[in-house]
């Protein structure tokens, strides 16, 4: 019998407006999370500051895994987007502040734009639950 799939959900990191998606999908011990974007538990973006917005967007990643009971150790793979490639040190500051270890595998891709003019960064993330140790 297939896993079944449970919706993960957390109070840190709400759910769209709309229910147009849902942040994260929990199959077996797999967690998909939808592309987080720079935006604090209010709903509302953290400021126009692309570290600030990345550390957020992880925040949001680390929230959504604790909910399923996992770590942010326990990610594989992320996928990153920048709207403007003269972020990536920004990115890459606030990487090595999440993961000081084991970094998870990556993409970077180089976006004219994502779903608001004021987000610079998205952040999708591939997770198996309990593997980070």
């Amino acid at each position: 019998m297939a896993d079944r799939i449970e919706q993960i959900t957390s109070a840190a990191t709400p759910e769209p407006p709309g229910n147009i998606y849902t942040q994260a999908l929990k199959v077996g011990d797999r967690l998909y999370l939808a592309g987080q974007t720079g935006n604090g538990p209010d709903g509302n973006i953290v400021s126009d500051n692309p570290y600030e917005q990345t550390i957020a967007c992880f925040q949001n990643i680390k929230n959504l895994i604790e909910a399923a009971g996992g770590t942010i150790n326990d990610i594989v793979k992320l996928t990153v987007y920048l709207v403007d490639m003269a972020h990536r040190p920004d990115l890459g500051r606030a990487r090595n502040e999440f993961f000081p270890g084991r970094k998870p595998c990556s993409t970077l891709l180089g976006v004219k734009a994502l779903a608001a003019p004021e987000y610079l960064v998205e952040v999708d993330a591939e997770v198996i639950l309990g593997a980070g140790g």
